[in-house]
């Protein structure tokens, strides 16, 4: 079974990592972002569109492998924010 926690760890700072090189900073000078976001800004920064090609992929990836409260940071047990309209 694979650690979630260290592999979370190791693609975040891949990420990080090609993230800073394409925008000439360190990764420690980025903010911090969900991994989800990381790999969404990475995907952005290669093409227009969240279409390029490998883009569904790697999102399915990332979510079978790590699980969407790990790639979206959410808390476990935490309640849905319930939607309120105000008109």
């Amino acid at each position: 079974m694979i650690d979630k926690k260290l592999a979370a760890e190791k693609i975040r700072a891949c990420l990080e990592r090609r993230i800073s090189l394409i925008l000439g900073c360190q990764p420690h000078e980025l903010p911090h972002l969900k991994i989800g976001s990381l790999t969404h800004f990475a995907f952005l920064l290669d093409g227009t569109a969240q279409t390029i090609g490998g883009f569904e992929t790697t999102m399915r990836t990332l979510l079978d492998l790590l699980g969407h409260e790990t790639v979206w940071e959410i808390e476990p047990g935490a309640e849905p924010i319930e939607k309120v309209v105000v008109n």
